[in-house]
């Protein structure tokens, strides 16, 4: 459950940096750019969490 929560935040989370930074670039909105960015940046996020989660688990 705690993936579906993060993906869908960071999906909603990346169409909005993607919408403010193409305004503040003056270039075209593409959702698609942003869509693909937001996945790239969930599944780094993800194996990112599991290290620390697996680095965690070794020191105890």
């Amino acid at each position: 459950m705690k993936y579906l929560t993060s993906l869908f935040w960071i999906l909603v989370y990346g169409q909005v940096l993607g919408y403010i930074g193409s305004a503040l670039t003056s270039s075209s909105y593409k959702p698609q750019t942003a869509l693909i960015v937001s996945v790239i940046f969930t599944i780094v996020f993800w194996i990112l969490a599991a290290c620390l989660e697996s680095s965690d688990s070794k020191k105890e």
